[in-house]
């Protein structure tokens, strides 16, 4: 299995990691809770805010992700990760 290609952490230690078909949210002590978002599932994602960013992941079936408190740069490079991952599986029309 290969690692993320990038990855990034919120409050709480949520750590989202973003790979090349999925999306990986990470949340509880030792990040033991782990919810997979294929790259088809996300609508959109979204950032709100200067410095302490919120990323937002919304998926098709309705569910929002938020991950809070989280570094601006950070933020930016998940998101663009994610962009470009999609653009590269023809995703976008």
């Amino acid at each position: 299995m290969e690692g993320p290609i990038t990855q990034a952490t919120g409050h709480n230690n949520t750590i989202v990691a973003v790979y090349v078909d999925h999306i990986d949210i990470r949340t509880g002590w030792r990040s033991q809770n782990v919810e997979s978002v294929g790259l088809r599932d996300v609508a959109q994602i979204g950032i709100k805010g200067l410095v302490n960013v919120t990323l937002t992941i919304e998926t098709n079936r309705g569910r929002v992700y938020q991950l809070n408190r989280m570094a601006l740069p950070d933020a930016r490079r998940i998101k663009n990760t994610f962009e470009r991952q999609k653009q590269r599986a023809g995703l976008y029309e």
